[in-house]
């Protein structure tokens, strides 16, 4: 695997529905991620292991920190981007919402959320989570408001966020290159199933949309990166990983349909991964680039 990877995937938990955003809080020494179908947000740690950290979490699917130590979840079924405040024990605390709507209509069905490192909060919303003919797994049957599916910014309140790019035809997972210069973001269909790159100027305008790998075995969903620049994207078997210039270097096999990976553990190089009914973990010979 070209030296990205060390050692074996190992199983650190099972038996839950359909597992997604996986982020690593450095400060709680703890990974969440969600289960989505059982509308929870889980926990793991190294110390005891798998346990719920929230039920009743409006079926949230994408999870990040933001620069205030709280958590950001894309919510399937109020199809908004709410903020979770963490505890100094590492428990939920208060909820408010971050975006709700665009130009006087609901979004779609927030999926995928990152904090850029001045603060900057960027999300996808297709309609995964509202259309039974996209193949939702959850969530509810609902209308689109929308005619497109978009990448945004959020703005100072609920109802303003900022619309970035509206060409893609299913955006999912996204993720920044560790100098902030290119955004990348899946298009997780059936029709395309690759990721596009853009390159970011001031602000997190978007330009230069360009075709940068495709997913060869089902569709390209969450992504990170690690310090090198190179691009980890999840995909039906397993996850992939491209060098900056779109090369693929190296394929970590799972035994499950991978949905989401992060980058944490005590030195940024434990790998976890969320693959539909179960989490694993990995070794990268790198860590991660996330700010």
């Amino acid at each position: 695997m070209s030296g990205v990877v060390e050692g074996l995937v190992e199983r650190l938990a099972t038996g839950m529905a359909f597992t997604e955003g996986p982020v690593w809080l450095a400060d709680h020494g703890m990974l969440l991620f969600t289960d989505i179908p059982g509308n929870r947000i889980m926990r793991w740690r190294d110390s005891d292991g798998l346990s719920v950290c929230l039920e009743n979490a409006h079926f949230a699917i994408g999870l990040t920190h933001d620069r205030q130590g709280g958590i950001l979840a894309c919510e399937h079924s109020t199809r908004c981007i709410s903020r979770l405040a963490i505890t100094g024990d590492g428990a939920p605390g208060a909820r408010s919402i971050v975006a709700a709507s665009f130009r006087g209509r609901v979004l779609n069905s927030t999926n995928d959320v990152i904090c850029a490192r001045d603060g900057t909060i960027l999300f996808t919303d297709p309609p995964f989570g509202v259309r039974a003919e996209d193949g939702q797994l959850h969530g509810y049957q609902q209308a689109m408001e929308l005619p497109f599916c978009g990448v945004y910014a959020a703005g100072p309140d609920a109802q303003t966020p900022r619309l970035l790019a509206d060409a893609i035809y299913r955006p999912n997972g996204l993720c920044l290159s560790p100098d902030e210069t290119t955004l990348y973001v899946s298009d997780s269909s059936d029709r395309h199933h690759k990721v596009i790159a853009f390159d970011v100027g001031a602000g997190f305008a978007l330009s230069g949309m360009r075709d940068f790998c495709v997913m060869p075995v089902g569709v390209p969903d969450g992504m990170r990166v690690d310090s090198a620049g190179n691009l980890w994207v999840s995909g039906g078997d397993g996850i992939h990983v491209h060098a900056p210039d779109g090369a693929r270097i190296a394929h970590v096999p799972v035994p499950e349909m991978v949905t989401n990976l992060e980058f944490g553990g005590a030195d940024g190089r434990d790998v976890f991964i969320t693959a539909v009914s179960s989490l694993y973990r990995v070794r990268s010979a790198l860590p991660g680039g996330k700010a």
